[in-house]
């Protein structure tokens, strides 16, 4: 049975992807990575998994990029990026 008010069974997916995670994280600066222990998640598949992501900073900046491959077999490269302000 769906639970949710949009009648899907997972939100996350019937909204183009989307998702959201929270977990504990360590730096490993030699290697320019962080890797990630996820905790809590909105897609349940994903509560304990391990993601290793290759980051980068300059001045006020963080980039964490993760090369990926899409539903048709292409590559992805998905980008975060924080800047600090204030």
């Amino acid at each position: 049975m769906p639970d949710g008010p949009s009648g899907a069974a997972n939100n996350s997916r019937a909204q183009g992807g989307y998702d959201a995670y929270f977990g504990t994280y360590t730096v490993d600066d030699e290697k320019g990575s962080v890797t990630q222990r996820l905790l809590g998640s909105l897609s349940r598949e994903h509560v304990g998994a391990v993601l290793t992501r290759d980051m980068e900073v300059q001045d006020d900046t963080l980039v964490i990029r993760l090369e990926t491959t899409a539903a048709d077999g292409t590559t992805v490269t998905r980008t975060l990026t924080w800047r600090r302000v204030g």
